[in-house]
């Protein structure tokens, strides 16, 4: 079985939880991303679980997405921005206003970190919608992990042998 004791994702929780002063149990697995040209993302926010109107039982004991750390793997050589939605999450003026709103560049080796609550970790952060804007040309490869709360592994502690190659 594939797990996260790969050696790259376990180095990479490492420093990560290293970083963030946070034990890697409050991660999830990394999602690798590949866009193409034409390819983007939607406007979203990564924190959506306290919106849901049955929460799923790892959710409730993880707590809310608080934190999304987010890699970009290669270089693009048009697009591919990650545009935040900034003072105006409803979108009422997100075309209009997309010159004044922060947009990251991809850059091979560059990371990014942003809060998806608000201090309580009660109410989710408006300003960390965010979106994917279209690659243009290149390919753009990308990772996010998402840093909860509270222990977001802790199942993967019954996983078995599989996920623990220690006690094989």
């Amino acid at each position: 079985a594939v797990c996260i004791q790969q050696p790259f994702i376990n180095e990479l929780s490492r420093r990560l939880s290293e970083l963030l002063q946070l034990p890697s149990r409050n991660f999830e697995s990394n999602e690798f991303v590949r866009y193409e040209p034409g390819q983007h993302y939607v406007w979203h926010s990564d924190e959506y679980s306290w919106r849901a109107s049955r929460p799923d039982p790892v959710d409730v004991l993880s707590g809310p997405r608080v934190l999304t750390f987010f890699m970009y793997l290669s270089d693009v050589e048009e697009g591919g921005q990650t545009a935040f939605a900034g003072s105006d999450p409803s979108g009422t003026s997100r075309v209009a206003s997309a010159s004044r709103r922060l947009a990251v560049t991809p850059s091979k080796g560059k990371a990014i970190l942003w809060a998806n609550m608000k201090d309580e970790w009660r109410r989710a952060e408006p300003a960390a919608a965010h979106t994917a804007l279209p690659v243009r040309r290149g390919v753009k490869w990308a990772a996010t992990l998402w840093v909860h709360a509270a222990g977001f592994r802790i199942p993967e502690l019954y996983a078995g042998r599989a996920c623990h190659p220690r006690m094989q």
